[in-house]
């Protein structure tokens, strides 16, 4: 779907809204007439990854409250543009939603050229869920034990490591392009598809360095097979209280006070107001409940809950400031 054709498509569903055309059989909407059938949910990554923790988790308890499956459609790839289309393209009834993150709404559109240049023109946004701090993880054959000793070790092997993330302009690549061009270490970057393939090539080591979700690489530094070597944000994290911050190990650019993003719902520009309203009421009041909030605390993310116009606030103030970090870290950027 062109930008074109989006762009006609909700002013389509707008004026049809003003003029009354979204009547069920000659009445006005009722919010008891939805949900009548399962609600997809589309996650724009591969199963594994923070997001789809997150969303499993949070999804069993909107979907008791609707009444009505909600049913996880990973589709991952192009930074997260495939599942994002998915979502742009599909009908505006209630039954498509999708995951909105710092990356699928921002980083991506700015770098990518086969992305809209802003997406969140075509989307509601509909709940800001919680926020993702990220570790600094590497493969056990780099041989320091904490993020304060590997610039060192960078420049000693200029030119010979590699790094990963999710995506081009993603947090991961821009916090470790900084650590590079900061240590002079010349690393070569490699894009995933989703963070679960990511850690595959880490715990291998095809890759040396990386940033990973709590969650996501839980199991594999219990088992030795990754370090852990710092925390972004300001605090650390209830689930590895003895990693410190990066910023507590002396790394002071802003980039590593930062938490790295966020995970929301978004839904298709057009759906009816009393079914985004619903849906933002409903997944707010899962992330407050103490058996999702505590969970969430203990897989290292922060809960936030917080409504559609909040979660549009966030990304409005955000925008700008991930352009100016994706600039610095020599990344190819749309024009405003």
């Amino acid at each position: 779907m062109t930008q074109s054709t989006r762009s006609q498509r909700r002013a389509l569903l707008q004026s049809a809204a003003g003029g009354g055309l979204l009547m069920l059989a000659g009445s006005s909407w009722s919010q008891t007439d939805w949900p009548r059938q399962p609600v997809r949910l589309v996650v724009p990554y591969a199963p594994g990854g923070a997001n789809d923790v997150v969303l499993r988790l949070v999804s069993k308890q909107v979907a008791e409250r609707l009444g009505q499956p909600i049913v996880i459609d990973n589709r991952p790839g192009a930074g997260g543009l495939i599942g994002t289309n998915a979502v742009l393209q599909a009908r505006p009834d209630g039954y498509t939603v999708g995951v909105g993150a710092t990356s699928t709404l921002i980083a991506t559109p700015l770098t990518n050229p086969q992305s809209p240049p802003e997406p969140a023109k075509d989307l509601i946004f509909v709940a800001l869920l919680a926020a993702a701090p990220m570790l600094l993880v590497a493969h056990p054959s780099v041989p320091v034990s904490s993020a304060a000793d590997l610039p060192k070790y960078l420049r000693e092997q200029r030119g010979k490591l590699g790094y990963g993330s999710m995506a081009v302009g993603h947090f991961g690549h821009v916090l470790i392009k900084e650590l590079s061009d900061a240590s002079q270490a010349d690393m070569t970057h490699a894009p995933y598809k989703g963070e679960a393939p990511l850690l595959q090539d880490l715990a291998s080591g095809q890759i040396q360095i990386s940033l990973a979700t709590p969650p996501a690489v839980r199991g594999l530094a219990e088992a030795g097979r990754v370090k852990l070597l710092g925390v972004s944000g300001t605090r650390r994290l209830k689930l590895f209280p003895a990693v410190p911050t990066l910023a507590e190990q002396g790394f002071t650019a802003p980039i590593y006070r930062m938490t790295a993003g966020w995970i929301g719902i978004v839904a298709p520009a057009g759906t009816p107001d009393p079914i985004v309203r619903r849906l933002g009421a409903e997944f707010v009041a899962a992330i407050q409940t103490p058996e999702v909030n505590e969970r969430l605390l203990e897989l290292g993310l922060e809960p936030i809950g917080a409504d559609g116009p909040s979660f549009a606030a966030t990304y409005a103030r955000e925008r700008p400031i991930w352009r100016e970090l994706l600039v610095r870290a020599g990344v190819d950027v749309r024009a405003p």
